[in-house]
């Protein structure tokens, strides 16, 4: 599974979740130049949500977690699918905004 729909997951504080990718930029949080330098995720690692926020007016999701004892952070956003083909198949709709399926795109999946 690459994305979740909306309804189908939220990150919380305290999920314990194993990553399956690694192409996000992701950032430890400190005070430090350190900040300004992505260290993606590697497969197969445990991460902690500590903090998630819904950011509405950028469309996405601010994500704090505790990875090898140190705080990371990283921005998911939005991933909408806003067009379909109609039935005949010779043009194409938009969809309007209460119709859409939006999805996010974590690296990871929840610890069983």
């Amino acid at each position: 599974m690459t994305s979740f729909y909306v309804g189908d997951y939220t990150p919380q504080p305290g999920q314990l979740c194993r990553t399956f990718k690694g192409k996000d930029s992701v950032y430890p949080v400190s005070k430090d130049l350190n900040c300004l330098i992505s260290q993606p995720l590697e497969p197969g690692e445990i991460i902690l949500i500590t903090k998630a926020i819904y950011q509405e007016e950028l469309s996405s999701f601010y994500v704090e977690f505790m990875r090898d004892n140190r705080l990371f952070y990283s921005y998911f956003y939005e991933q909408v699918v806003c067009f379909i083909e109609n039935r005949d198949g010779e043009e194409i709709i938009k969809l309007e905004a209460e119709e859409r399926p939006i999805t996010f795109d974590y690296p990871w999946v929840l610890c069983e």
